[in-house]
C-alpha cells in the first residue's frame, strides 16, 4: 500500500471516528435563532454572521420539507386572516457540518408562531444529549428514545422567551423519513406571541 493511500485511509478512518460537534453547531444556532420573537431580527443576525440565503431545490430533502410543510399549513389555516409568511432558508458550514436554517412566521387566531429550524441533513451522528443538557441550563424535559434519542424537548426554550426548543434526530433508513423527508439532526425554536389588534 503506498503511503499515500494509507494516509488517506487514516484520515476517512478518524473522520469516521470524529464525534459530532454538538457544542458548535448549539452555539451556532444559539446565535442565530435568539431573537426569534422578531423574525426580522432573525434574518438581519443570520446575513451578519454570515449565514447564505437559498433556495433548495424542489427534489432535495429540504425542497420536499419545505413543500410539506406548505401544504400542511394550507390545509388548517383557513380562517379568515390566517396566513404564513414566506419561508426563507439560509446556510452555513460551521465546524465542518453543512447546516441549513428556515426560518418562518403562521398567524392564526390571534396568535402568532415563530419557527426557526436547524437542519444538518444526512448526518449519521446525534447531538450528545448530555452535552446540550449542559448547554441549556438544565435536564431535557421529555425525551423520546427510538434507537437514539429521536426527540428531546425542553419548555421553556433555551433563551427568555422562547416557548421551547427541540432536538430532533432521524436515523438512515428509518421509517420516519415518509414523513420527515430528510435523515439527520434537526433543531428548533420557537416564540407564541399574540398578534396585535
Amino acid at each position: 500500500m503506498s503511503l499515500a493511500l494509507f494516509l488517506a485511509f487514516q484520515v476517512a478512518a478518524a473522520s469516521a471516528a470524529a464525534p459530532y460537534p454538538s457544542g458548535d453547531v448549539l452555539d451556532a444556532f444559539d446565535a442565530a435563532c435568539r431573537n426569534i420573537a422578531s423574525i426580522e431580527k432573525v434574518e438581519a443576525d443570520l446575513v451578519e454572521q454570515e449565514w447564505v440565503a437559498e433556495i433548495p431545490a424542489t427534489d432535495s430533502p429540504l425542497g420536499r420539507l419545505l413543500a410539506v410543510g406548505r401544504a400542511g399549513a394550507a390545509e388548517i389555516l383557513n380562517e379568515t386572516g390566517d396566513r404564513m409568511s414566506d419561508t426563507r432558508v439560509f446556510t452555513k458550514t460551521v465546524s465542518g457540518e453543512s447546516l441549513d436554517i428556515i426560518v418562518s412566521r403562521v398567524e392564526s387566531n390571534g396568535t402568532i408562531v415563530n419557527g426557526c429550524r436547524l437542519y444538518d441533513v444526512a448526518e449519521t451522528r446525534s447531538i450528545d444529549l448530555a452535552k446540550a443538557d449542559k448547554w441549556i441550563g438544565r435536564k431535557a424535559d421529555k425525551v423520546i428514545e427510538r434507537e437514539e434519542p429521536a426527540v428531546v424537548n425542553w419548555t421553556p426554550g433555551y433563551a427568555d422567551g422562547h416557548d421551547s426548543f427541540e432536538i430532533f434526530y432521524v436515523p438512515e433508513g428509518s421509517p420516519v423519513i415518509k414523513l420527515t423527508q430528510f435523515n439527520g439532526i434537526a433543531l428548533k425554536a420557537d416564540f407564541v406571541g399574540e398578534t396585535e389588534q
